[in-house]
């Protein structure tokens, strides 16, 4: 059969159209997409502009070429960023504490200090920062770890800070929420994150009158580093292209299972599974080139990729940006973001239907929403009001996040008006967006997210290629 009739048999009968987006979806791999989460994680948290995010750049090129791609490692411009080398947090008395601290990490940015033994000190929400009761000390406190209370401490002699979650919607409770320092190599003593339960029995263990000394080391480098962007191509008739991209960082420099081997191990997956598909002629060339991107770090890489490639901007046809599809703490449901920006309506309405069409069947999602706007992923480096604020014309370029779970807490937001689809089991004029019981925390890890629901990931990738399989393989994109 030529490639030709082919085409006509795939873009003009239903049929055809349905059998070739079930066998996109009969092609995804759930044992691929933990196989790929699990070697990212065990390179490190592959902060842009380190080894580990060196590494990781180095793992999503050799896999984007072992598909048969183009692809191409871009340096980024330098940054400061850090590395840990090792660190040590353990209670040395009263001798029944010494195993209480558990899961603890190493706030980013923070600097190498010796092994220090030293008393650990409480400090309330309310109390006043004294010289004599701090100098020497380990801070213990539930206060906010902002810049002004972080420098006040080291101007006042703390040793170190000891920083835990004490917020009414807990999901900390046995594991550290990871914060950073100020980006700067001139941080003067570390700060150490440590769970809510951990910090509430320290502090128990202090009002009670009892001495608690620590030991604590850290092992840090701080220093200029250039992130690494992995580019790849699946190559069209046009030159005008799609992008299905995810942060390929962890962002909070922790484990980073979910956030975000699951989206890169997500670009891996959708690039494989169409590349095999024109590779054996099951489809034929796209009308649209997609490009398939893993940013060497969230926000400062993309925000590279807009500034260089400026003149070309109004040949993207739409940003695909995966973040957290690895985890959901209490729905079943893909969610696809920015319904309120009104050039977002084509490419929005293509995934709602997505949605819609396989709903509840058996290997797809059970819910599928789009969402407005909740912001801090690289989404919206793509969109006008981004684009202005850095001085770049403002090409309106349809952009979307997909994600599975996002924040730390459920969070409910008003439905944009015209945009309740019968996918959505809640409300239909409002949207409850999932969570994650481990965002931005040191135990981000597969067993805990990425294992125990595989099957976000793989709806994600199914949606996202069953769209991109009536967008791109179109001369013109599908009205709404």
């Amino acid at each position: 059969m030529s490639l030709v009739l082919l085409f006509l048999l795939f873009s003009g009968a239903a049929f055809a159209q349905e059998a070739i987006e079930r066998e996109f979806a009969r092609r995804v791999s759930q044992q691929g997409l933990l196989s790929h989460v699990r070697n990212l994680v065990k390179i490190g948290n592959r902060f842009g502009g380190t080894p580990s995010g060196d590494s990781s750049a180095a793992f999503v090129h050799r896999k984007l070429s072992l598909y048969g791609l183009s692809s191409n490692v871009i340096t980024d411009p330098e940054r400061l960023t850090f590395a840990h080398k090792r660190w040590i947090l353990r209670v040395r008395e009263p001798r029944r504490l010494r195993n209480t601290i558990q899961h603890e990490w190493l706030a980013g940015y923070s600097p190498s200090a010796p092994r220090t033994q030293t008393r650990m000190v409480y400090l309330d929400w309310s109390d006043e920062i004294e010289s004599v009761v701090v100098e020497s000390s380990a801070i213990l406190t539930p206060r906010p770890p902002d810049q002004k209370l972080y420098s006040e401490l080291a101007n006042a002699g703390a040793k170190a800070v000891i920083w835990y979650p004490d917020i009414p919607f807990n999901v900390y409770e046995n594991h550290a929420y990871i914060t950073q320092l100020p980006a700067t190599r001139e941080n003067p003593i570390p700060m150490f994150n440590i769970s809510a339960g951990n910090g509430k029995t320290l502090r128990e263990s202090i009002e009670k009158d009892s001495l608690v000394t620590i030991e604590f080391l850290s092992e840090t480098a701080v220093y200029s580093g250039s992130p690494s962007t992995v580019v790849a191509e699946l190559k069209g008739k046009s030159d005008d292209y799609f992008i299905v991209c995810a942060h390929g960082d962890s962002d909070s420099a922790g484990p980073g299972a979910d956030d975000n081997a699951s989206g890169v191990a997500g670009v891996l997956e959708v690039a494989r599974v169409l590349q095999s598909l024109v590779r054996e002629k099951r489809i034929p060339q796209p009308e649209y080139s997609i490009r398939f991107i893993v940013w060497g770090s969230e926000y400062f890489s993309s925000d590279h990729y807009v500034r260089s490639n400026v003149k070309e901007l109004n040949r993207i046809k739409g940003v695909v940006n995966f973040d957290q599809i690895g985890t959901g703490a209490t729905r079943d449901c893909i969610y696809f973001e920015s319904n309120e920006i009104s050039h977002n309506r084509q490419l929005l309405k293509v995934f709602e239907k997505v949605g819609e069409d396989y709903v509840g069947s058996r290997g797809f999602w059970k819910e599928a929403t789009t969402n407005p706007s909740q912001g801090g992923t690289d989404s919206y480096v793509f969109l006008p009001d981004y684009l202005s604020r850095i001085k770049l014309p403002t090409v309106k370029i349809p952009s979307t996040t997909i994600f599975t779970g996002a924040w730390n807490e459920p969070r409910t937001y008003p439905q944009t008006p015209g945009w309740s689809s019968s996918a959505w089991k809640g409300h239909p004029d409002s949207v409850t967006v999932d969570y994650s019981n481990f965002y931005h925390s040191s135990l981000d890890i597969p067993a805990l997210t990425t294992e125990r629901e595989p099957f976000n990931m793989a709806w994600v990738v199914k949606a996202t290629g069953i769209a991109l399989l009536r967008m791109a393989w179109v001369a013109e994109s599908p009205s709404p």
